[in-house]
């Protein structure tokens, strides 16, 4: 940064913040009212003047631990509703919901530079978008009167030899904001850290005469850029004390200077009330606080559906007694009803009314767990310090900020602790979900991907009207599964053709009883709006009627239409996700449908294994992604040894889940002789589904879909397995594959992962075509891009395979569920891979286990749990030889010293 004249705290008094002529611009009936003599002498009320305050901050970072609560204060005390940050010094980009508080920020592959917002959660409602321009450059659109508003929050890089070209870059950025989202039809305030000096010259209606220090060149090209633009300089206009206007402080408080500003539109001049500094509010930073107020209020929006959570904690307590005894005693009290949707009413209004009434909704943490009233003492007590500019003042001040520090390292090693104790105890018995759940917690904040970034429409154009959005994923759930496919579920024998013993035997209530307390708890809510901990709390009596309602549904194939209902949520696969193909959906499904269907998958799940091959290792007892894995690297090691070839074609299907038809299922369960009513329950549950896709908290219209299995139910692996099985039972039946022992194996399956084996390039040519030629048959689509080819043998070659045509390409490597298999058959890449993920996992957790606050043993558990799981994986697979056995070992290796054996890790 350069040296401007430096502006100490002196001068004159505090000054009125509004000037004469703020208003004249305004309508009459927006202007702010005091108090006015009507034409029959009457005084009106008094009418407050509706405002929005935003800030901006140089926060110089956010990597403290306690540092974004201490923020939270300060919005607080300050009654500010949007905060632009520079400095923030987060890896990456994403949202952070903190209490009452969401921040969304991008920084860079390192801890430095960054930008973000941090603004009252429930403003969210009137965000229209957010832009992610860099790690200099980010802005959000705000719904508001007269018109919505733009804030972009810039941090400029400082006065350094060769930054001129990332300054330039930075104004093209905010160009790009301001013309992206309608130049002049928005209210556009731009804002931040500009590392320049405008001076306390009055230039034309851009500064104003209120500014400090001398112009520099940074300060020039600022003004040049307004100028163009056609903003102005809001906080060199008003009137303050100089300690109300500067906006840095030099280490020790020498000097003194002014280069955050808040810019706005000529057009929207008037709608500023006033912008101040404040010295007063502390994070541990050389730069001050600088807010504005803006006449404006935040369009009316739609309150959202109230998402808040059951507290299902007191379903583990004293309170579940009154729970269970309530929906005991009205259950006895209602006969049992004829009807499904009868009976299913009256269980869901009881257990939904118990649940209002003694468990009640989650109230949300506003703030961490660790954090302690101590460490909040401290920083108010830093905060008084801070306005003291006397030598004791600062050495006062940076005693408390040491005091702080220490605090807070003291109270997260507690708790940490603590959080230990809790995964040792989980590992003990087994429970390795919910350890690794705690470990995550425990590592680098895990930010949701930024929302609100808007959805392209077919022709390329970006839109941000949740409206438009809804369309566009009902258009694309209807094309994914092709609704027009239900028409053709009609093809099912009577019920007087089943035999008796093909019927199916009634539900009891052991099983009932057996799939509810399968359920896993914290999982989230169906259409019902009923909690798995709901259910698993339910006393005698209602397990009873609960047993009756399944009898009914099972008896007649009638669903209640809640059972029938899937939400889907889409989650960004990667940063700046706008199309639906960048998003993968989670379902959310009622736990009463998990708990009939787990039911119907225990009874069916025998008569599936059957017609299952020992080549299919997806979604089974006993074996997993290792043992194919295993099976794989085996039959290509054999071949080598005996010097003959292994032609394999890892195949991928193109959405391979969501295109099963429903038809052809039914005809394979029945081919199966799955009794009758199972039949008829799966038919009903897949023919009635419908799915509404929820976009920012709100839902879509029920869409009907009528292909694929459904995500998120017990049974569609299984259901899957043996679609799959069929196809390629059919597609290689008169096919040799490779001959092992006394076997011939022609595939290794996972699921929807299959590798298909052959002795020569022709035989393997002719089982593509044929297992595309069945593909087509049951509605799937082989998808020639991502289908490989190898060969795996002593000497290379090539081949030539292909697929309607079309060459597939041929791989030297390929990662097979997770592994790496050669063409040569070696391990060593493999080996060195698997070393190399250990060290990004390694670097996800590095702040974790190289923390020196937390004991040595404390990082050794982790670093056991969180890295080597990850270097280890498949390691049953490998063909080792004795330097590769030493490779993690060695000070030299891949993994970083203190990781090794002769640390104890």
């Amino acid at each position: 940064m350069e040296s401007p004249v430096s502006a100490n705290s002196s001068g004159s008094s505090p000054h009125s913040d509004i000037r004469v002529d703020t208003f004249m611009g305004l309508p009459c009936n927006k202007r702010r009212v005091e108090s006015t003599e009507t034409e029959i002498g009457r005084k009106k009320k008094k009418r407050k003047t509706q405002t929005l305050k935003i800030g901006t901050w140089n926060v110089r970072t956010m990597n403290r631990e306690e540092n974004l609560e201490n923020l939270k204060r300060e919005m607080d005390k300050q009654k500010i509703n949007v905060m632009g940050l520079s400095e923030v010094r987060w890896r990456g980009e994403g949202e952070v919901i903190s209490g009452e508080y969401k921040m969304i920020y991008k920084g860079g592959t390192k801890k430095e530079k960054g930008v973000g917002f941090i603004y009252e959660k429930c403003m969210d409602k009137n965000v229209v978008k957010v832009l992610v321009k860099s790690d200099r450059v980010i802005a959000i659109k705000f719904k508001t009167d007269p018109v919505d508003t733009l804030i972009i929050q810039v941090y400029m890089p400082t006065s350094k030899p060769g930054t001129d070209e990332e300054v330039e870059e930075v104004y093209k950025q905010i160009e790009e904001v301001i013309d992206e989202n309608g130049r002049g039809q928005v209210r556009s305030i731009v804002m931040g850290d500009w590392n320049s000096v405008v001076g306390n010259e009055s230039v034309s209606n851009i500064v104003g005469k209120y500014g400090l220090g001398k112009q520099n060149e940074r300060g020039e090209r600022l003004i040049g850029f307004c100028e163009a633009s056609g903003l102005w300089i809001s906080n060199t206009w008003f009137q303050h004390h100089k300690r109300r206007l500067y906006t840095y402080k030099n280490p020790g408080d020498r000097n003194r200077y002014q280069i955050d500003y808040i810019l706005t539109n000529q057009r929207y001049k008037n709608s500023i009330i006033n912008v101040k500094t404040y010295p007063g509010a502390d994070v541990d930073s050389d730069h001050n606080l600088l807010a504005a107020e803006l006449r404006t209020r935040l369009k009316h929006v739609k309150k959202k559906a109230n998402c808040k959570k059951w507290n299902t904690e007191k379903l583990r307590s004293n309170e579940v007694e009154q729970y269970q005894s309530e929906i005991e005693e009205k259950l006895k009290d209602i006969i049992s009803q004829d009807g499904v949707k009868e009976e299913w009413n009256v269980m869901k209004d009881t257990i939904l009314d118990s649940l209002e009434k003694h468990i009640g909704k989650k109230t949300e943490r506003t703030r961490k767990e660790w954090i302690t009233q101590e460490m909040l003492d401290k920083m108010e007590e830093r905060r008084m310090w801070k306005k003291d500019s006397t030598e004791e003042g600062r050495k006062q001040y940076k005693k408390l900020n040491n005091d702080l520090r220490r605090e807070t390292d003291k109270a997260r090693e507690k708790w940490m602790e603590e959080q230990c104790e809790k995964i040792e105890e989980l590992e003990k018995y087994s429970k390795t979900e919910e350890m690794y759940k705690i470990v995550k917690n425990l590592t680098k904040r895990k930010p949701k991907p930024i929302a609100k970034q808007g959805m392209k429409k077919k022709d390329g154009i970006l839109t941000s009207n949740v409206e438009e959005n809804k369309e566009i994923w009902i258009e694309y759930i209807k094309e994914l599964y092709d609704s027009q496919a239900n028409d053709s579920m009609n093809d099912m024998e009577n019920q007087d053709e089943a035999t008796e013993n093909g019927m199916g035997s009634r539900i009891e209530e052991w099983e009932v009883r057996k799939a509810i307390k399968e359920l896993k708890f914290n999982k989230a809510l169906g259409s019902d709006n009923i909690p798995s901990e709901a259910l698993k709390a339910l006393g005698p009596c209602a397990i009873t009627r609960i047993t009756h309602l399944m009898n009914q549904i099972y008896d007649t194939g009638i669903w209640p239409e809640d059972l029938l209902k899937t939400v889907l949520v889409p989650l960004p696969k990667k940063p700046n996700a706008t199309q639906c193909k960048d998003f993968r959906t989670i379902s959310f499904i009622c736990h009463l449908t998990k708990a009939i269907t787990r039911i119907i998958i225990k009874r069916i799940e025998g008569k599936v294994e059957k017609h299952l091959g020992e080549d299919q290792f997806g979604f089974r007892k006993g074996k997993g992604t290792r043992d194919a894995m295993g099976c794989m690297r085996m039959m290509g090691e054999r071949m080598i040894d005996v010097d003959k070839n292994l032609y394999v074609c890892f195949i991928d299907w193109e959405k391979a889940f969501d295109r099963v038809e429903w038809n052809i299922l039914l005809r394979v369960l029945k081919e199966i002789e799955l009794n009758w009513k199972d039949r008829r329950l799966i038919r009903e549950l897949y023919k009635g589904q419908k799915v509404v896709v929820r976009v920012e908290d709100e839902e879509t219209e029920e869409i009907t879909i009528g292909r694929g299995v459904r995500q998120g139910c017990c049974m569609s692996p299984s259901l899957f397995n043996l679609y799959a099985e069929k196809l390629l039972e059919e597609a290689l039946r008169d096919t040799p594959g490779i001959q092992v022992g006394e076997e011939h194996v022609k595939n290794l399956k996972y699921a929807d992962d299959q590798a298909v084996l052959a002795k020569s390039e022709r035989a393997l040519q002719d089982m593509i075509d044929n297992i595309n030629e069945a593909g087509k048959r049951f509605g799937m689509k082989i998808n020639a891009g991502k289908t490989k080819v190898m060969k795996i043998g002593k000497r290379e070659g090539r081949i030539h395979l292909t697929l309607e045509g079309q060459e597939l390409e041929q791989v030297e490597n390929f990662r097979y569920l997770g592994g790496l298999i050669k063409s040569n058959g070696s391990c060593t890449e493999e080996i060195r891979s698997r070393i190399g993920m250990g060290k990004i996992a390694f670097e996800k957790v590095k702040d974790l286990l190289t923390a020196r606050r937390i004991p040595l043993k404390l990082r050794k558990r982790f670093a056991k749990c969180y890295v080597w799981s990850v270097v280890l994986y498949g390691a049953e697979t490998w063909t080792l030889f004795p330097d590769e056995v030493q490779v993690p070992c060695t000070p030299q290796g891949p993994l970083p010293l203190y990781l090794s054996p002769s640390q104890g890790y």
